[in-house]
């Protein structure tokens, strides 16, 4: 992005320059031997069932805003052409101009009805005679499956808990689908500290057939380490302090006529430990969520 940031700038100066220049005003002549295309980002996504179609940005970056046709190549993968997606424009061409430096691929995801996992595709640019290829080339296409048999419990919750630490408090967790294990979701901030956040914090449980309760295993570790050393450990704990290495903590999931609830098995709660160090967050028993 930097360098197509870069030749935006020379050719905005190029302009200022020729029209300062002097009474016979004749116009330089620019060296557009480093024009390349590329994608704007090398990986988007779209739902199975979306209704709109998937635009995918992809500029011509030249001194003199150089105009060409520039082709692109679909590979299957996981995802088929014509199962899968559609192309909007079966030529697979685009074509910029002087005054068009920004085209869109565009994508139609096709919904099929049956839970397959997300599928990938991707599409490479061409070079041309006149346009090298820019580092980004490559883009990677992944069309989300809506079927997951838990899509009921999957999205965001506002769980509600009472941290030994911190007192009452109110928090977003995300339960996320696990990319090989239709019956696992992992948990992004279950201890409810934002600024931990993230895919090297996540905690795993396992869900029932019936989707009425996820079971989360004691003495899971964070991919995360601090200090680069030591990862953050989730144990259970009890309501007169004391915490345990291995069991489980069993979540209930109630489906009701408005909304979606969730429930921590009353005797437990969660306690994450950094090792040695301590305890980060110690949440009481009595943990309760509704789905968001």
């Amino acid at each position: 992005m930097k360098k197509i940031f870069t030749y935006i700038g020379i050719a905005a100066l190029a302009t200022a320059i020729i029209s300062s220049c002097g009474k016979d005003n004749v116009p330089a002549v620019f060296d557009d031997s480093n024009a390349f295309v590329a994608f704007n980002s090398t990986s988007v996504n779209i739902d199975e069932d979306s209704a709109d179609t998937l635009r995918i940005p992809v500029t011509l970056a030249s001194v003199a805003g150089l105009g060409e046709r520039i082709s692109y190549t679909v590979k299957d993968s996981t995802a088929k052409k014509g199962v899968n997606f559609d192309l909007v424009d079966s030529t697979a061409t685009l074509s910029f101009s002087n005054k068009e430096r920004v085209q869109y691929i565009e994508v139609v995801p096709k919904y099929d009805g049956v839970y397959t996992g997300d599928l990938v595709f991707t599409i490479e640019l061409n070079a041309s005679a006149n346009v090298d290829l820019g580092n980004s080339s490559v883009c990677t296409v992944k069309v989300n499956d809506v079927d997951h048999p838990l899509t009921p419990i999957l999205g965001t919750w506002t769980f509600k808990a009472n941290s030994r630490y911190n007192g009452d408090k109110t928090f977003v967790v995300t339960l996320l689908k696990d990319a090989s294990d239709d019956h696992m979701v992992w948990f992004d901030n279950l201890f409810g500290l934002d600024g931990w956040k993230g895919d090297d914090m996540l905690y795993y449980g396992n869900v029932s057939d019936d989707l009425t309760t996820i079971v989360i295993p004691w003495g899971q570790d964070s991919e995360y380490l601090y200090n680069g050393t030591t990862p953050i450990s989730l144990y259970g704990c009890d309501a007169d302090g004391y915490y345990y290495t291995t069991g489980n903590s069993v979540l209930t999931v109630t489906f009701g006529a408005d909304n979606t609830t969730l429930t921590v098995a009353p005797d437990y709660g969660f306690y994450f430990r950094v090792g040695s160090l301590g305890g980060l967050e110690f949440l009481n028993p009595g943990i309760t969520a509704v789905k968001n």
